[in-house]
């Protein structure tokens, strides 16, 4: 089964670059995995998972239900509300995966997505906040352990 994990964010925004810092820590333990990141989203992430039989996505959350450093996983039905929601300039991920499936392309069937509750996503840092930052060594473990045990 072919494999991407994709971290999602912005290292340059603090806590938003989670998704982006768990991943390439699975790089350095996982082998025979693909690892991307990336700070995009719609078709431009899309064009990253063709040809994967399995996508595992990570990216930073703010639910404001769950303590900072909390993991969530979610499944692509979750979304089914805001799948159709689109900016003026693109259209988001489920919409843009429902096109390409309809176009014939090879898309993962499986699609895990992690959200990892985060702090704050819009102070220029390049640092962590300290609960995103001592929750990474577990979190990076739970998803090790679910997807690659």
């Amino acid at each position: 089964m072919k494999t991407l994990v994709l971290g999602l964010g912005n290292p340059i925004l603090s806590d938003d670059g989670v998704g982006i810092m768990v991943a390439r820590e699975i790089k350095k333990r996982v082998k025979g995995v693909d690892v991307q990141e990336a700070s995009a989203a719609g078709f431009r992430i899309v064009d990253q998972i063709v040809g994967y039989d399995r996508l595992i996505l990570i990216d930073a959350v703010q639910t404001r239900e769950s303590e900072v450093g909390s993991l969530h996983l979610y499944k692509p039905e979750d979304f089914q509300e805001t799948k159709h929601s689109t900016s003026t300039h693109d259209i988001g991920f489920f919409q843009a995966l429902d096109i390409y499936k309809r176009e014939g392309e090879r898309v993962p069937e499986e699609i895990k997505i992690y959200g990892i509750e985060v702090e704050q996503t819009d102070v220029f840092s390049e640092k962590f906040t300290p609960k995103v930052k001592n929750a990474l060594p577990a979190i990076v473990n739970q998803i090790i352990k679910e997807n690659f045990s």
